[in-house]
């Protein structure tokens, strides 16, 4: 063997003993994240100056890695480093060393597609930054005799922005939750029992709230949640204590943290612990004992799902030991929205890929899976009730809600609004006032119990004052993540206090902004036109096509798709769905359409538009056909080594030893070569609390690379295999998009991306040049407003407020009149509790103008009195005066024939009214006839 055999051989070795010693230490993931980091930064630079052939020279990164890793020159950005010289084998210098790693750290980057060698293999290119490139030099290609040439170009510049991904340090990171619960039951025990608890013996009390915390620990334990996050356990400390002690100020609290960062297990886990409290065999208070609102019907799905899941787990521990004082699960949860018994949720049995539609909660894959303590049915009462702010409205007026809320002793004690940042505008003033009214209905059933009041978000930067104005309480307190600048006391109690963050940095997210071109019309030569001037073109010779800014979304939506990494999780779970966001209805239609046809060659297999960007030369034999018509593949075939089907295999082809046009041009998409990457994806549409393919068929399965859909899905839609985010031109709010991009990666270790098409609206080319507002918007922009004092949508509230009244204080008398439009039941109310009303009014809404309730009373005395009147006199319609109310009520199962007779009599005699009315009709000698 040679000496340069020898010192090869001995250098592979060193590699290998090096790679060990850093797996051991846990610093070989660090250290390759950093060199992408860098080269990722470095790209996104040249990319932002318009240079999108961005490349970085291996000679500057080693110099850059040497520095930091083995000089200890501390990072410019971070202000950290990692040594990495207690890995160096004494046989070599440190030099040889740092060299032989930093080779390995690219190959393996390399290996791991991150990362590819350009052109003369000196220099790197990161991944996201070629994918960049193809969107930057994207045209608007058709399956037709076309050139690429000759091919509208789609994109105008395109922008390249990384940001850190951040979430609360949990598990080893984490606190003990043993020793949390251990300070709140110690600290517990200091207070008096809350008012609901007030016939309890103390030491059953005592007894309840250990047992409750007991069994939230071992759900904890058997999920592997080895320790929460500190804001957790501080949730859990505050909002349980003050769930089963008695407290005397009003206060509500808000939850934030990123998103994907615990906020619902921070109000649930509290929750959970409360209802067992409540349930527990030694009391049993009764009642609903939290009510979990949702803006929408799909996060309403979401969060049943888990919350089913958690209790399953739950109703496990209690069925495998006996010694646990409940027989079997004490909580039960219901599903309140328009069509709640029309969903499915995955089946809470481990190891069970069923599901589980919503009306029976029985698995389609074994019957013998049931969620017993779980239901849909309109009007089900349980512990736990998850429901819309607009179903909750209904309730305050109808017997269901009733049934549900006001007729137990002790009303509802949380009151949870998760994603209230999506609260704005008239939605947001109509949130709150059913809130003040919900309020005014739990202090009426028990004005001594104090109700735990929360909010949840991920994008709010004014999160007191808007919880304050969103539930209409003087105080509200925030539960976050410490940040790395605050003082963070040693204990809850603890008046010393050490800085540490309890927030860890797990990687970053890639967004891309593309400024389309703007729209215009377009001659494609066809056949040998492509050879001839324009001048000679006859009508034949060419076809004529719009080139729109959709143009520009549809082409990046399927390039994003075929040349973006697609990951396995450790676990198995495959990283390779896109989820694309519009803002409306239509739109999600018509680019759900296109998509598709691109995608399916209008039906023909083989001519689907991203197959004429395929790498033929080296991705086909060389007897296959290829697909894409322009590749030089024999050029580069003929020129390759033994060991390559083509030159432009190993690395793509380099401008300058062995150029290739279509390269260059963009339309050779080299990363496309998995095999993923060269399917057609399956395009579903998601609108309208709907899930279907773009032909409209409706469906339930998880079998879509890309979903379109409008804002339905920007909360609570946490699918493990989104990786990556589009959005269709300028998003209508800041908070909305930040929540749209955080749909995607919701693994610690994904690096997902996110896709921004802005057309050629003002607002889209206000965002372009101002792409930080999307990509790293600072708490200005995070403040969300709310008039929730708004004197119309108030006025609204009060009316339905006098319906609460009833509902509550009388109820069956309420449904008379709610349900069965009975007017004189309502006037006989009104007549003799028309101070109770106004003093109802008064105590839901203490800032309203005493003038706007009397007015508001006035004006329902005012409807009562009109609905009264007679629809015809006498002496025209003849027989028994029918008064208008009477005319308009219809009873249940009324056919529509029927109806619509009726409405015509309606209309007669209200023409005929209206002839008396303005005189031209003789009441006298009518009846005189």
């Amino acid at each position: 063997m040679s000496n340069t055999a020898m010192r090869q051989h001995e250098h592979l070795d060193a590699v290998k003993e090096m790679w060990e010693v850093l797996v051991d230490g846990k610093d070989h993931d660090d250290l390759q994240q950093h060199v992408l980091r860098w080269v990722d930064n470095a790209c996104k630079q040249q990319i932002n100056a318009g240079n999108y052939d961005a490349t970085v020279a291996l000679s500057d990164l080693f110099d850059r890695f040497h520095r930091t890793f083995v000089l200890g020159e501390d990072e410019p950005d971070t202000g950290e480093n990692i040594d990495i010289t207690y890995a160096f084998p004494a046989q070599l210098s440190t030099k040889t060393a740092s060299q032989l790693l930093f080779q390995h750290v690219i190959d393996k980057l390399v290996e791991r597609d991150v990362l590819l060698y350009v052109y003369d293999k000196q220099r790197v290119r990161s991944r996201v930054a070629e994918v960049t490139r193809y969107f930057a030099l994207l045209r608007q290609r058709f399956a037709d005799q076309s050139g690429y040439e000759h091919a509208p170009s789609l994109t105008k510049m395109v922008k390249m922005d990384i940001q850190s991904r951040e979430k609360p340090k949990w598990g080893d990171q984490g606190i003990d939750l043993g020793d949390k619960i251990r300070e709140i039951l110690q600290r517990s025990r200091t207070g008096e029992p809350a008012s609901e608890f007030g016939s309890v013996g103390r030491a059953d009390w005592r007894d309840a709230t250990n047992d409750a915390l007991t069994l939230i620990y071992r759900l904890c334990k058997r999920r592997g949640m080895t320790g929460l996050a500190a804001f957790q356990g501080r949730s859990l400390d505050e909002l349980y204590r003050r769930a089963v002690t008695e407290r005397d100020e009003e206060r509500a609290h808000i939850i934030t943290a990123s998103t994907g960062g615990g906020k619902t297990e921070a109000f649930l886990f509290p929750i959970l612990a409360y209802s067992l409290t409540a349930n527990h065999d030694n009391i049993r208070v009764g009642g609903v004992d939290a009510v979990l609102a949702y803006p929408r019907k799909d996060l309403c799905d979401n969060q049943f799902e888990r919350i089913v899941e958690y209790l399953y787990e739950i109703e496990q521990i209690i069925a495998a030991d006996d010694e646990l004082p409940y027989d079997s699960l004490p909580i039960t949860v219901a599903l309140q929205h328009g069509s709640a018994s029309q969903s499915e949720i995955s089946c809470p049995v481990d190891g069970c890929d069923g599901g589980m539609p919503t009306d029976d909660m029985v698995c389609d894959k074994d019957p013998a899976h049931k969620a017993d303590f779980a239901r849909s049915d309109k009007g089900a009462t349980a512990d736990i009730i998850v429901v819309t702010p607009d179903t909750l409205h209904r309730r305050l007026m109808d017997h269901r809600g009733y049934d549900q809320f006001w007729r137990h002793a002790s009303p509802p004690k949380f009151v949870v609004l998760d994603e209230v940042h999506v609260y704005t505008n008239q939605y947001g003033m109509h949130v709150a006032n059913v809130m003040r009214r919900f309020q005014a209905a739990m202090r009426e059933v028990d004005p001594d119990q104090q109700p735990n009041l929360v909010a949840s978000s991920a994008t709010i930067s004014n999160a007191e004052q808007f919880t304050e104005a969103i539930f209409g309480t003087p105080d509200a307190r925030e539960i976050t993540p410490r940040g790395k600048n605050e003082d963070i006391p040693w204990k809850e109690t603890s008046k010393e206090f050490r800085k540490e963050s309890e927030i860890e940095e797990i990687g970053w997210e890639y967004l891309v902004f593309i400024k389309a071109t703007d729209p215009r019309e377009v001659q494609v030569p066809q056949g040998e036109a492509k050879y001839k001037p324009r001048r000679e073109w006859g009508p034949e010779d060419f076809e004529e096509t719009n080139v729109t800014n959709l143009s520009s979304m549809i082409q990046v939506a399927f390039t994003m798709y075929h040349t973006i990494l697609k990951q396995e999780s450790d676990e198995g779970q495959l990283k390779n769905k896109i989820l694309g966001f519009v803002d409306s209805i239509d739109s999600v239609k018509r680019l759900g359409d296109y998509i598709q046809d691109a995608e399916s060659g209008r039906g023909v297999e083989g001519q689907e538009l991203f197959t004429l960007r395929t790498p033929d030369a080296f991705l086909r034999d060389e007897d296959e056909p290829g697909t894409n018509p322009d590749c030089p593949k024999h050029q580069f075939r003929s020129n390759a080594a033994s060991h390559e089907r083509a030159v432009c295999e190993p690395l793509p082809p380099n401008k300058n030893l062995n150029p290739c046009p279509v390269y260059e041009a963009g339309e050779c998409w080299w990363t496309m070569t998995d095999e993923l990457d060269l399917e057609p994806m399956d395009v579903y549409l998601h609108k309208s609390g709907r899930t279907e393919t773009p032909d409209g068929t409706r469906v339930e399965d998880d079998n879509w690379d890309l979903m379109v859909t409008t804002s339905a899905l920007e909360v609570g839609f946490d699918h493990p295999g989104i990786i990556g985010t589009f959005q269709y031109r300028a998003p209508m709010n800041i908070p909305g998009f930040v929540q749209r991009k955080g749909r995607g990666g919701r693994d610690p270790d994904d690096q997902p991306i996110s896709v921004v098409v802005l057309g050629s609206r003002p607002e889209d080319a206000f965002y372009f040049h101002h792409e930080n507002l999307l990509s790293d918007p600072d708490e200005r922009y995070l403040e969300i407003n709310l008039d929730e004092e708004n004197r119309f949508v108030r006025t609204e509230h009060l009316v339905s407020a006098i319906f609460d009244y009833l509902n509550v204080t009388d109820n069956e008398t309420a449904d008379e009149i709610y349900r069965r439009l009975d007017i004189e039941e309502l006037d006989e109310k009104f007549t003799h509790e028309q101070d109770e009303i106004a003093n109802w009014l008064r105590k839901a809404f203490p800032m309203v103008p005493e003038e706007q309730i009397t007015a508001v009373i006035n004006e329902i005395g005012d409807y009562i009195n009109l609905t009264q009147a007679p629809l015809t006199p006498a002496s025209v319609g003849g027989g028994d005066i029918q008064e208008f109310w009477e005319a308009a009520r219809f009873p249940r199962g009324t056919r529509q024939a029927d109806l619509e007779e009726s409405l015509d009599d309606l209309k007669f005699k209200r023409r005929l009214f209206q002839e008396i009315a303005a005189g031209n009709l003789d009441l006298e000698n009518t009846s005189n006839k």
